[in-house]
């Protein structure tokens, strides 16, 4: 129990620390990416059958926002970690802390992560309200040109919100279809997050050996996903990304346990 009220006091400590920062950053990536895609809905765009809303998502420069945000994230993690070594040194007042060093680890790599999630779920958001917006708009002209009733345009607009996750090689990253790919995305956001801590642990401590295995894992990485974006066929379920996911779960792991151990050893001091 004392271990658990450790962990919660450092937690909430962590969590308050990162407020200021996690509500400007997914305030700003939920608006930016709704106004991008307003504007990129042109005469053009609305008078055109043809036009998909993945394509209208892409071009808009919605992803792009995501990529700077989830950047961002990473970056002002790896402040947070090197900050307690500026002004007050307070890393090695939390070292003294009559709590468990894990629940220093944990604390830390579960902001992280809940915050990586916050942002990835926030993009589910964005792109259903981007395409409420896209359906808003052709609604009116296609329900005049084609002579279909409204409940005919609503049938299929939501067929095609479906569809245009289906096809966008975004989606499938953040929200698989498969359990191959579902597995494949969990090892990815596992390894990213555990392997991000875990290098700036190995160069606190100097255990520049370390950098190693998170440079595997960071090409590991890129050719996953340049695979998950480049498939030929998206019905079928790949096992091909087994060993991959696999791989990337082992490096998780040795992150994790060797990071925590180069906390509880007090190396990073």
């Amino acid at each position: 129990m004392d271990i658990l009220k450790g962990f919660y006091r450092l937690l909430n400590r962590e969590f308050v620390s990162w407020t200021p920062f996690l509500a400007c950053l997914l305030a700003g990536s939920l608006i930016l990416p709704i106004m991008l895609i307003n504007s990129a809905i042109t005469d053009e765009f609305r008078s055109s059958y043809l036009q998909r809303y993945e394509d209208l998502y892409a071009a808009s420069g919605s992803e792009l926002v995501f990529l700077i945000a989830f950047v961002l994230l990473c970056l002002y993690f790896l402040v947070t970690i090197y900050a307690r070594y500026w002004g007050s040194k307070s890393i090695y007042t939390y070292l003294t802390l009559p709590v468990g060093r894990l629940s220093l680890y944990w604390s830390k790599l579960a902001v992280f992560a809940i915050s990586l999630l916050l942002l990835i779920g926030e993009q589910f958001l964005v792109y259903r309200l981007g395409y409420s917006i896209m359906a808003g708009r052709l609604s009116g002209i296609r329900l005049l040109n084609s002579g279909l009733t409204s409940e005919d345009i609503n049938f299929l607009m939501n067929n095609g919100f479906y569809l245009a996750h289906v096809r966008s090689e975004f989606c499938r990253i953040l929200l698989p279809l498969g359990f191959s790919r579902l597995l494949s995305s969990l090892c990815l956001f596992m390894v990213i997050s555990t392997g991000l801590y875990y290098g700036a642990l190995c160069e606190r401590s100097r255990k520049f050996y370390g950098f190693v295995p998170v440079g595997i894992s960071a090409y590991l990485v890129v050719r996953v996903l340049l695979y998950r974006m480049n498939e030929a066929s998206h019905a079928l379920n790949p096992t091909g990304l087994y060993p991959s996911s696999l791989l990337l779960l082992a490096f998780a792991v040795f992150f994790i346990v060797h990071g925590s151990r180069i906390i509880r050893r007090g190396a990073i001091a």
